[in-house]
């Protein structure tokens, strides 16, 4: 009697097949550039899983704040001074800011949305006259380990878990500008500094009952970024260690699922706290992804990318450091003196810069007018894409 997998002719798991499959597709993304893998986990992400959500994202599109005519000198600076960004938590996950920030942050950032376990929170930046969208952001729990991060701060693993002090930072997961409103008017710099506001922090707390005093994110690209010279971030180093190569997702589900399967007792260990507790545990996909090379019997140490990226910090306290090491209470933080009018202190400082920004690509004839959006990715081949769209991966 045939049984109920042969019945619906469930496929099989060929080892073979998915060993040379994972090796196939780690040897071709260990050969690209940083951009080209960038743009590669961005094709595969829109074609994979978001190739059937065009209209949604063409009504959202819609939302993105552009000039009226961005080569009109007098009416665009005008525009751009009439601007009042703002930031607003999306606290719902069935509403449209809801819709609104996935379209966002899947269609207009050259990074694929990777989620990481435990705290999430999202945010729209938009402009508070016309409601036009000028950026999307979140925040997550912050990394553990970032050596040069650590060395700042003055942190011991004491402190950060059995002090509980990483609950009071945060790590920007995604900090993105719509385009062309990030390249031609900095827009990326407003995003960065935004999250170092009242609205933000205010939104950590009453979520999980935290103050937060600090936030770290890392640079896409080496150490030149957005967030130099920014005076509400410091650069506090560089990372240095070497990160395993992902395969792709759809690779790394199968794989996955076979792990779970075949190897349940450890995967039960490996990923329950130590404690017995649920919730995330910290690491889990390179945790996953060491177990798959070691049970498909390959080499790790190949493939591993050490793209270097620059480290920053946003302290929202002029002694954030003395909090995080436990020296002080939190009755005895002082506000930055940089952020005393909060979003006011941002733009203030913002809009200068954009004018200058946009007075300087105008001159030389370098403005960008396209709305920079990945829609046109579904369907194509991926030597099409990188026509297309690599020169523009990180802009």
């Amino acid at each position: 009697m045939a049984n109920f997998d042969d019945f619906f002719d469930a496929p099989k798991f060929d080892f073979d097949e998915e060993r040379k499959s994972f090796i196939e597709n780690l040897d071709m993304l260990k050969a690209m550039t940083v951009q080209e893998q960038t743009l590669y986990k961005k094709y595969k992400e829109v074609n994979d899983f978001y190739c059937h959500s065009v209209d949604k994202a063409r009504q959202v599109k819609a939302k993105i704040w552009t000039p009226t005519d961005i080569r009109n000198k007098e009416l665009t600076i005008e525009e751009i001074r009439a601007l009042e960004p703002r930031i607003r938590v999306v606290s719902s996950t069935k509403n449209t800011d809801d819709m609104d920030w996935n379209m966002l942050r899947v269609f207009s950032h050259s990074m694929e949305f990777d989620r990481n376990p435990g705290r999430f929170l999202r945010f729209l930046v938009y402009d508070n006259v016309t409601g036009k969208y000028l950026g999307a952001t979140s925040l997550g729990s912050d990394v553990i380990v970032i050596s040069c991060r650590d060395k700042w701060i003055g942190w011991s693993r004491d402190i950060k878990i059995d002090g509980k002090k990483l609950a009071n930072s945060a790590i920007g997961t995604c900090i993105m500008a719509t385009q062309p409103f990030g390249y031609n008017f900095l827009g990326g710099k407003l995003v960065a500094s935004l999250l170092t506001t009242n609205a933000v922090s205010d939104a950590w707390q009453d979520m999980y009952d935290n103050i937060l005093v600090g936030l770290t994110t890392t640079s896409l690209y080496g150490s030149e970024s957005m967030y130099n010279s920014i005076p509400f971030w410091k650069k506090v180093g560089s990372s240095t260690g070497k990160i395993g190569i992902k395969p792709d997702d759809a690779l790394y589900a199968r794989l996955h699922a076979w792990l779970k399967e075949n190897f349940s007792d450890e995967y039960a260990k490996r990923f329950v706290k130590e404690d017995g507790s649920n919730g995330p545990v910290t690491g889990i996909k390179q945790q996953i992804l060491t177990m798959l090379f070691r049970e498909l019997g390959v080499s790790a140490s190949k493939y591993k990318h050490g793209f270097e990226r620059g480290v920053y910090y946003a302290p929202r306290y002029e002694n954030t450091r003395e909090f995080l090491r436990g020296e002080i209470t939190e009755d005895a933080l002082i506000p930055l003196k940089k952020l005393e009018r909060d979003t006011d202190s941002v733009i203030d400082w913002w809009k200068p810069k954009a004018i200058k920004r946009y007075e300087t690509l105008h001159q030389e004839n370098r403005l960008k007018s396209d709305v920079l959006y990945y829609t046109k990715l579904i369907g194509i081949s991926w030597d099409e894409a990188k026509q297309l769209y690599l020169t523009d991966v990180g802009r």
